[in-house]
């Protein structure tokens, strides 16, 4: 019985072709983050052209920040839930810059737009291809990398992407205050961002479909093809020769499974359930070429089998929260500062030193990734963002400002790449872009509802009273993550996606 893709994958070393692979998957992350962090640094920009405000006479008025914020949320939403499943149809390279070029594409006519109403609705597509975009970065790197290593590769992607943020607030210190040759300076930012996305394309057109997504597309001898090339570059790098995989139980292909002799007797239930039904969407009719005749399709009602109802559930719950306490700062910090009477260009000042902190925590957390559980990360980040955003609702001097700032922006980005790392482990190859999807369309909505409830609240009840309801949301986050999540850490896909953990 020859070795399946994923015994192969896991003995790998991180040599330069393994991180060429993610750094190059992290580029487009990097372009991603630039543009779903861009509303807070070019708000001051539209509220100074007459465009947008702060807080209108209605909430949901076209001329409301929260508007603009809403809209892209909604955008997210769509592609997320809608379109991120076509990954596990077409393949993860093919959506993944498909997307890419989607996204920059209205980026730019939006920049061009002069009215609220055209500005939304290109903000709105946007939205789309980042929230197909986001997905299969995470489905792509889940897939690509060892088992030991995905928390630390985790963080070196959100590293990178989180690096977007102080970039984006110092191009909107010097550039949202003025114009240029006739042109606001917030249009100067969002095109600066879409066409080096272009660039970043241009430079990912050599990656690799996913090897596992192949075999179990039934691509079995495109995916040798892939695999043995990706290990003879790293035996090559390393100088040492590869390990001979192994065919544990705990690893092997579902593919390669007999759902009816071969499950463990010791398999829970729910795990044979599991087990069942992973055989079943990857079995077909196999030629004598090794590979089978036809395209196994993972279906919907799957994430909704055990053992994935659970997580199912739990993730959207955790999804729905978690984006008030992250986007809920991160998208108005600014508007905090201007409400507690700061200028906009100080307000902006501040913005850029606490966006300086964003890089850290997944920079910290290559250290700590793979020492401790990934659940824990998740809850003790959202705690932390749910203290130190009430504390940072009280400051009125710099120091207070900056220091609190700071902390949530650390506690955000590390639960940020936890969770990224996180959910994308709870499904199976077959279903793991639709699942994911599913789950992260829940932040989407999260994004729309917290975007009109945060400016409410801080128009009745200042940012002490937004602040309140974040931390609210992070403790719901907290509860769910650590009352039901399983434990990933050094955990194949296989063994987290076969028994109950």
């Amino acid at each position: 019985m020859s070795a399946t893709i994923a015994t192969r994958l896991d003995r790998l070393a991180i040599s330069p072709t393994i991180f060429k692979m993610v750094t190059l998957i992290s580029l487009g992350g990097f372009f991603e983050f630039y543009d779903i962090f861009l509303t807070a640094y070019i708000a001051p920009g539209l509220y100074k052209s007459g465009i947008f405000s702060p807080v209108s006479s209605n909430v949901f008025g076209l001329d409301n920040i929260a508007t603009f914020i809403a809209v892209f949320f909604a955008g997210l939403f769509v592609g997320t839930l809608f379109l991120s499943r076509i990954a596990d149809r077409f393949g993860r390279r093919t959506v993944f810059n498909f997307s890419l070029i989607w996204y920059s594409l209205c980026a730019i006519a939006m920049a061009f737009q002069t009215s609220s109403s055209a500005i939304l609705f290109f903000r709105f597509a946007a939205g789309i291809g980042i929230g197909m975009e986001l997905v299969v970065i995470d489905t792509y790197l889940s897939e690509l990398v060892p088992k030991t290593s995905r928390g630390r590769v985790f963080a070196f992607n959100q590293l990178l992407s989180f690096s977007a943020i102080p970039v984006v607030a110092l191009l909107s210190l010097f550039l949202v205050p003025r114009s240029f040759l006739g042109i606001d300076g917030w249009r100067w930012v969002t095109v600066i961002g879409s066409t080096g996305a272009v660039l970043v394309f241009i430079a990912r057109r050599n990656l690799p479909e996913s090897p596992r997504w192949l075999e179990q597309s039934g691509r079995r001898q495109e995916a040798d093809r892939i695999m043995t090339k990706i290990e003879e570059q790293v035996q090559n790098e390393t100088g040492r020769r590869l390990a001979h995989p192994s065919n544990t139980s705990g690893a092997q292909s579902p593919a390669q499974e007999n759902p009816t002799t071969d499950c463990p007797p010791k398999l829970s239930p729910d795990a044979q359930v599991c087990l069942a039904s992973e055989a079943r969407s990857t079995t077909g009719n196999v030629s004598e070429g090794g590979s089978t005749s036809t395209r196994p399709q993972g279906a919907f009602r799957e994430i909704w089998q055990p053992p994935y109802r659970r997580r199912t559930i739990m993730l959207a719950i955790f999804n729905l929260c978690q984006t008030i306490g992250f986007y809920g700062f991160a998208n108005w910090v600014p508007t905090f500062l201007i409400s507690k009477g700061i200028t906009i260009t100080k307000s902006l000042e501040y913005s850029l030193i606490i966006a300086f902190a964003n890089p850290i925590a997944p920079l910290i957390g290559q250290i700590f990734a793979e020492k401790i559980e990934r659940k824990w990360q998740i809850v003790w980040s959202a705690l932390g963002i749910a203290v130190f955003g009430l504390c940072f609702s009280q400051q009125t001097s710099l120091p207070g400002v900056v220091t609190f700032g700071v902390l949530v922006t650390l506690s955000a980005n590390f639960m940020s790449f936890a969770f990224h790392a996180y959910q994308a482990e709870l499904y199976p190859t077959h279903i793991r872009a639709q699942g994911v999807g599913f789950v992260y369309s829940w932040s989407r909505f999260g994004g729309i509802i917290g975007s009109f409830v945060i400016a409410a609240v801080l128009k009745d009840y200042g940012s002490i009273g937004a602040f309140s309801f974040i931390a609210f949301c992070m403790i719901i986050v907290a509860t769910v993550i650590s009352g039901f999540g399983p434990r990933t850490n050094s955990l194949s896909l296989e063994e987290i996606n076969r028994v109950h953990v």
